[in-house]
């Protein structure tokens, strides 16, 4: 008997736009799941009251999950794969949002196996950036159909490496404002994209649809808000007026920089919000005195990827 296991699979990204294939880097932490909408109907009437058990309809799809946590690596030129998934999930322009296939493979089964899941798009990804650790990115999305294909994957990548440098940070800089602070506990940012899936269940393809092979599939999206925003975390020190400066206090369109990397000189990651957030702060108490900024940017930038180098 030949299981499945998640240890074993590979995780691609393939840019529909240009045809290419990426194979990624990732956590064990990788989930995918799509669910069928299902319709109750009554069969209970004043001829067959015995009927307590009520019929089904099933001819429609919701859009398919997914997410994954994925590594960063110290790369910069020429661009890594692992780069590839932070420009689809920062990159809006000209009203459009670039949707890409995500592929689960076990390439050493034979017959090879793959789960393939079409049109994605990334609604959500959390920059986890630790004081000492690697720096990740948990990433989650949706796509129109998730499917299981038995056969020879057919995904090539050149630029693949085994090993990657991956990006461990022990340099954190945050500056609020004109502040650089420090005493820095934790510092967090995520990007949210709202979508909302069209509608597409029509009389026709619920009439066609008689079994799993022609269900109605969710086709198109629409990004409706977005959000960035995050938290920094600091100890309160008597000693430091940058400390202590913003203490209880708001203020808006203001500058909010995140760096972090192996050094404050060269970081592998700057998030740099020039003049684009608002922040709130408040003091936290416990054994040892501490404060939170809580911001979000309130600008609408022409690229949300001219924020952010990595």
């Amino acid at each position: 008997m030949s299981f499945e296991f998640r240890r074993q699979g590979q995780v691609w990204l393939e840019d529909t736009s240009l045809s290419s294939y990426y194979r990624l880097h990732v956590g064990q932490e990788v989930t995918f799941s799509q669910t069928f909408k299902q319709q109750s109907l009554p069969q209970r009437t004043l001829h067959a009251l015995n009927n307590l058990f009520e019929d089904s309809e099933i001819n429609q799809a919701n859009p398919a999950d997914f997410s994954f946590k994925l590594f960063m690596v110290n790369q910069t030129s020429p661009e890594s794969n692992q780069h590839k998934p932070l420009n689809l999930l920062l990159d809006y322009s000209d009203n459009s949002y670039k949707t890409f296939n995500l592929y689960f493979v076990y390439a050493d089964y034979s017959p090879a196996v793959y789960y393939k899941i079409e049109k994605c798009v990334f609604t959500a990804g959390a920059f986890e950036i630790p004081t000492k650790g690697i720096i990740t990115v948990s990433l989650s999305g949706q796509g129109s159909k998730l499917s299981r294909v038995e056969g020879t994957f057919p995904g090539t990548d050149s630029g693949y490496k085994s090993t990657e440098q991956f990006v461990e940070n022990s340099a954190l800089q945050v500056t609020v404002g004109s502040d650089v602070l420090d005493n820095i506990l934790s510092a967090s940012l995520e990007v949210q994209n709202n979508i909302e899936w069209t509608q597409n269940n029509t009389i026709q393809k619920s009439l066609v649809a008689t079994d799993a092979s022609n269900t109605t599939y969710p086709e198109n999206f629409t990004l409706t808000t977005r959000n960035v925003g995050g938290s920094i975390r600091q100890y309160v020190s008597k000693t430091d007026s940058a400390s202590t400066s913003n203490l209880q206090t708001w203020n808006e369109k203001t500058t909010v920089r995140i760096q972090a990397g192996n050094s404050t000189s060269a970081p592998q990651l700057d998030i740099n919000m020039t003049d684009a957030c608002s922040f709130t702060n408040r003091a936290s108490f416990s054994e040892v005195f501490a404060q939170n900024y809580d911001y979000r940017i309130v600008v609408n930038p022409t690229n949300l990827n001219d924020y952010f180098t990595y």
